[in-house]
């Protein structure tokens, strides 16, 4: 459906600052705990995965920041992913009546998100306080983590949404996809890279490491978007006095990756969106 010649980029930046901060407000307006219900969710996750685990993983410093640090960026992929599917049908009514670009929408998920996430920041990097961690210059790698954690769910938000009008099923299998992404990724146990990002690349691709079907749960662990991901903020946080700051040569690779994802994302998206109203 094309775009009215007077919706300018301004509105687009008007309506996604807009709608996205309304849908951070009302999430849970009217309930008794209100925001605090979107901490509860990793908290008490943390606690029984902690209570777990926690024996059997010794060779982790400040393994409880380690774990939660984790868990609230897999929270933000898990509920970026989760909303840009069901923003399909909670704004069907939109959709189906205005003409407008319907990426905003999607953008606008990524703002309400970005605001959870800055919420959960606090609370985490006020609770590393209290247990010893002290501000370092690691810090300023903190807002290029929001981006690069942002457009990696939002990435993979647009293209289950492109076809979740078309294929009902497929938020139920995201559901139990999600559940097998958890454990592919180093939210609970470590994860240590034996070399720099690009020398394995070049290891895979020259045929050093021997593939099995084994191994390839490894060699998806290593590349993986949000194992980068987590490693990257950890060292940043946590760590950067041992395992030291990401390299700007690997966040800006990194970071162009992200861009990249997506970029290709949208265009599908945006060709995609020309059939949801008829998909309704």
């Amino acid at each position: 459906m094309p775009t009215p010649p007077q919706f300018t980029w301004k509105h687009g930046v008007r309506v996604v600052l807009a709608m996205g901060f309304s849908d951070f407000v009302l999430k849970y307006r009217g309930s008794f705990l209100g925001f605090l219900w979107s901490f509860i969710i990793p908290l008490v996750k943390f606690l029984v995965i902690y209570h777990v685990f926690q024996p059997f993983i010794q060779d982790v410093p400040h393994y409880q920041l380690y774990l939660f640090l984790g868990l609230i960026l897999w929270e933000h992929f898990a509920l970026i992913t989760g909303a840009c599917m069901s923003m399909l049908h909670e704004k069907a009514a939109i959709i189906q009546k205005v003409v407008f670009p319907r990426l905003l929408l999607i953008l606008s998920v990524g703002w309400t998100h970005c605001l959870i996430l800055l919420c959960y920041m606090i609370i985490f990097l006020c609770i590393a306080f209290v247990m010893g961690i002290r501000p370092t210059w690691g810090l300023a790698y903190v807002p290029l983590l929001f981006i690069q954690a942002t457009f990696i769910g939002l990435s993979v938000g647009m293209i289950l949404s492109s076809y979740a009008l078309k294929y009902l099923d497929l938020q139920h299998l995201w559901n139990v996809l999600l559940q097998v992404f958890f454990w592919l990724t180093p939210v609970i146990y470590p994860y240590k890279p034996h070399a720099p990002i690009a020398q394995d690349l070049a290891n895979l691709f020259s045929g050093s490491w021997h593939v099995t079907f084994w191994s390839s749960f490894d060699i998806f662990i290593r590349f993986q978007p949000l194992s980068i991901l987590l490693h990257d903020a950890r060292r940043a946080i946590l760590y950067p006095s041992t395992l030291g700051v990401p390299s700007l040569a690997h966040a800006a690779g990194f970071s162009f990756a992200c861009i990249l994802l997506f970029a290709l994302s949208a265009m599908l998206f945006r060709n995609r969106s020309r059939y949801f109203i008829q998909e309704y």
